[in-house]
């Protein structure tokens, strides 16, 4: 059944939707200041091959009556370290809104359809991975709209990071592309604001390096809840 949110609707995407929400991630990407596209379109298409994701049940779009891709939400079993895991130890999740519909209640209701998937996945699970199960997402530093949204909703500030691109000059032996990635994670957000030189100082873009910054929230989950409620637009109480 389709959910309607004043002239908006939800449903599970199909493969040929692939396209929209690449398009959808770039958008929110510009956005955010990563003005060369999002990184995540080469993962998105491998996460809708995974043995353990259903499209049918593990994602869903929000679309316009024109058919305009405004929302996409998903949720996967993944472990600490990022590897598959078994359901019902840990789960990653994203949300994207389109920049122009935000502030309308479709983050928020993404939100709670990926709590709900998740939750009812781990009602089917033993007793020994209930309790210690997590929700987890990344989002930008400069998208504050999604982490007030996620602190609202119980989200906990679990680490903050930076992720470094550097295009080189020459050809590197070990690669066949040239770039090289390294990634610096911050323990303790405040401390990071405190330095008397931050590393969004020492690594300012130039050229083609870029640096973005991260934050990763986590929250527990637990089996149960409260059902899914309706959301409506227009409440400015909330971000999207």
């Amino acid at each position: 059944m389709a959910v309607y949110l004043r002239d908006l609707s939800a449903r599970a995407p199909i493969a040929a939707d692939l396209p929209a929400v690449k398009e959808l991630f770039a958008i929110c990407a510009r956005v955010e200041g990563e003005l060369e596209g999002h990184e995540e379109d080469g993962d998105l298409s491998a996460s809708w091959q995974r043995i353990d994701f259903q499209l049918s049940s593990d994602a869903w779009l929000i679309l316009t009556r024109q058919g305009l891709v405004v929302g996409y939400g998903a949720v996967w079993p993944v472990n600490g370290d990022g590897a598959e895991a078994p359901q019902g130890s840990r789960w990653a999740f994203c949300v994207r809104v389109h920049p122009a519909y935000r502030g309308r209640g479709i983050g928020t209701l993404l939100l709670r359809l990926v709590e709900q998937r998740a939750r009812s996945a781990l009602e089917n699970v033993g007793d020994r991975a209930r309790g210690g199960a997590f929700l987890t997402t990344t989002v930008a530093y400069s998208n504050r709209c999604a982490r007030a949204l996620l602190e609202r909703e119980g989200y906990q500030l679990e680490r903050s990071l930076w992720h470094i691109v550097i295009e080189s000059q020459a050809q590197a032996a070990w690669s066949e592309r040239p770039y090289l990635t390294l990634k610096l994670e911050l323990e303790e957000e405040e401390h990071a604001a405190s330095a008397p030189k931050s590393p969004a100082r020492l690594l300012t873009p130039t050229g083609r390096t870029m640096v973005r910054h991260y934050c990763c929230y986590e929250k527990p989950l637990l089996p149960g809840g409260p059902p899914l409620e309706k959301t409506e637009p227009g409440d400015a109480s909330r971000c999207l």
